[in-house]
Order: structure tokens, then sequence, then C-alpha cells
């Protein structure tokens, strides 16, 4: 084993009981907030891959439907919705309250994908640019990008349980390739920075464990558990060098709705708790730094404000970033490299004592990044 595992891992077997949160010293500035208020919660920020856009959602609990934007930063933002001549939907329709949310950016950054709850309230693909839904005409959603742009990985009620499919975007009149076929719901696809491998959630009756398809060619016969807790392994995220995978479980955990973030290499291993009693995104798993040494989280501790966190994976250290905000969630990163930062999208309910805290908005952070080999 390379001796960076090896250092990393002895690291990481004592972190959760020795890392300690301290404030951030190396950034001074604090969040500001880039969206508009609207009448309902933004979440799920995701940073276009030129760093120039955000995408989120935001979620109006009491009609209960969700609306998509796409924000460019300094120039107003755009309503992501299915166009009024999809699936011959009419005008009407469009005006209608549906849940547009999933939404997923491609690397080409001019094309993205989302689910749309549609006229049948029946969950649907969209790819911009296709006036039809992709797929099959069954629930599906989910959707995730490889890393070369040429693949969607997402999850389909095709089978009748909610197994993983692939499609091909260059080649979208053929059928989509299953991916995933035992009992229980697979979902969280997630792709290794290669293209090759996918990493998912596999639900069963003792719960749901990580799993990796090494090659989604030939799925059935690569297709291997990363974790087997009777307990719940969510939301997987790979390293940027691929080397690890990170996720959110509630194994040991006697209260199963608090969730702690772990690692695991991606090869296969035993997996190790990074950080105790955090807030999962509600779509992805946790954020990694472009360098692959750390990872930024939401600390579960209202009386600080529910903190992001830097999670330093060589020491196992704890700091806490310096937004200024409370109520945080949804962190999501961008390597600004000509700044030598990175920016840090999240959600907020607003500045730690102001008294205009209703809706949760997207912020921004931005901190100096490590240094780069």
């Amino acid at each position: 084993m390379p001796f960076r595992v090896l250092r990393l891992l002895s690291f990481l077997a004592v972190a959760s009981c020795l890392a300690v949160a301290v404030p951030s010293r190396a950034d001074a500035n604090e969040a500001r907030v880039v969206s508009p208020e609207h009448t309902g919660n933004a979440m799920d920020p995701q940073w276009s891959p030129d760093g120039q856009k955000i995408a989120y959602e935001v979620a109006n609990s009491q009609d209960k439907f969700t609306d998509l934007y796409v924000l460019t930063m300094g120039a107003g933002e755009e309503r992501i919705r299915p166009s009024a001549g999809a699936s011959g939907l009419s005008g009407r329709f469009v005006q209608q309250k549906q849940v547009n949310h999933e939404f997923a950016w491609s690397p080409s950054n001019q094309l993205y994908a989302f689910a749309s709850s549609g006229s049948n309230n029946d969950f649907d693909l969209y790819l911009r640019g296709v006036t039809v839904p992709i797929g099959t005409p069954q629930k599906e959603g989910g959707a995730a990008f490889s890393s070369d742009g040429r693949k969607i990985a997402y999850c389909s009620a095709v089978s009748g349980e909610g197994d993983l499919y692939l499609l091909d975007i260059y080649a979208l009149e053929k059928e989509p390739k299953r991916l995933t076929f035992a009992e229980g719901l697979d979902f969280y696809a997630t792709w290794s920075p290669s293209s090759q491998q996918l990493a998912y959630a596999a639900m069963s009756e003792d719960g749901a464990n990580i799993h990796v398809i090494d090659d989604v060619a030939n799925p059935r016969s690569s297709d291997r558990a990363l974790t087997s807790w009777k307990s719940n392994q969510i939301k997987p995220a790979w390293s940027p060098d691929g080397n690890w995978i990170a996720f959110f479980s509630n194994h040991g955990q006697q209260d199963h709705t608090q969730f702690d973030a772990y690692v695991v290499p991606s090869v296969g291993g035993q997996p190790f708790r990074v950080a105790t009693n955090v807030v999962p995104p509600e779509r992805r798993g946790p954020t990694w730094t472009p360098d692959s040494k750390s990872i930024v989280l939401v600390r579960n501790d209202p009386n600080l404000g529910d903190p992001l966190i830097r999670i330093d994976m060589t020491t196992g250290s704890e700091e806490i970033l310096p937004t200024g905000t409370v109520n945080n969630a949804e962190p999501n990163l961008f390597d600004n490299k000509a700044a030598g930062t990175w920016k840090v999208s999240f959600v907020s309910q607003g500045k730690r004592g102001s008294k205009a805290q209703k809706w949760r908005r997207i912020w921004v952070y931005e901190m100096k990044a490590a240094s780069r080999p």
C-alpha cells in the first residue's frame, strides 16, 4: 500500500476522536449573498464547470413545488423548466406548479439535465436542447454526467424497483443500458474521474450500502460492495484523484437521523470516520477540495449556526470556515485557479445576528487554495 495511503489511514483512525474545530485564520472575508430572495428555501447549489454560473433549486413547501434556476454571476438568473412544446405539453401546463429538480451540469459547460414531474406527475429526465424526455416513459431522476461528458447514469423505475441505467448522449435513440440488477432501490449514482467506474448506494432490507461498478460496459461482473453495515451509507463522492470515496453514514448512531462522514479507499478497504454529527446535503455527497486533501462539510451544531467546516485528510484537523452566516447547508466548491482560491457556494438563512432571516438563499465564500504541487 502506498505510503500516502498508510499515512492517511493512520491519521483517519484517530481523527474523529482528536479533531478540534477552530476558526480558519487564512480567510478574513465573510461570505456574500448572490441569489435574490424567493418565497421558499434555496437548496442544492451547483457551480457550472467554468465557475460563471450556479444552478440551484427553490423549494416552496407550502404549495409543494420546486423551481430550478441558473444564476449567472452578476447578470441575473433564468428559471429552468421543460419547454412548452416538450412532449406536446400546452402552455397551460407550463404555468402549473410542478417539481423541477435534481440539476446536473455536463463538463461541457453548455449542457445540463434535470428531472421534472411532468403533466402526469411521473418524473422524467430532460436534457438541454432536447424537447422530449430522455430515457423511458417510467419515473426517472438523479442524472449524473460522466467526467468525459458522454454518458449519463440515472435511476429509473422501468424495472419495477428503481435501478440504475446508462445513456449515451450521442446516441439517445438507443435503448438505455441497465447497470444494476439486485433487489431494492439503487440511487445516488456518481462517476469516477476516469468515467469508467460508478459509485452508488444500494438499498436492501438491512439498509443502504456503497457499491462500485468498476466497468460500466460489464456491470454484472464488476459490481462490488465497499461497505456492508446494517445501517444507511449514502451519497458517495469520489475524490478528484480517484483514490477515495467519501460518504455519509448513521453507522453506530443511536439516533438514526444523525449522520457522520466516512472515507474508504476506492479499491476497497476499511472505511474510516472523518467527522461526526454532520448535515448531509439533500442530493450530493461530501464536497472534496480539488487537491483531494480535505473535505468541506456542515457541522450539525445549531448553537454555532451549523457552520461550514473543512477536514484536513492528512492531519484529521478540523477548522470552521468564518462565513459569518447561520443555518448553513449544501456546500459546493469551484476551483478558481486564476485567483488561487476555492469558491464555496452554499445556502444560508443569513448573517449571524441579522433580523432579516426568512428564506435560505445562495451565498459564496472564497478561501485561499492550498498550495499546489
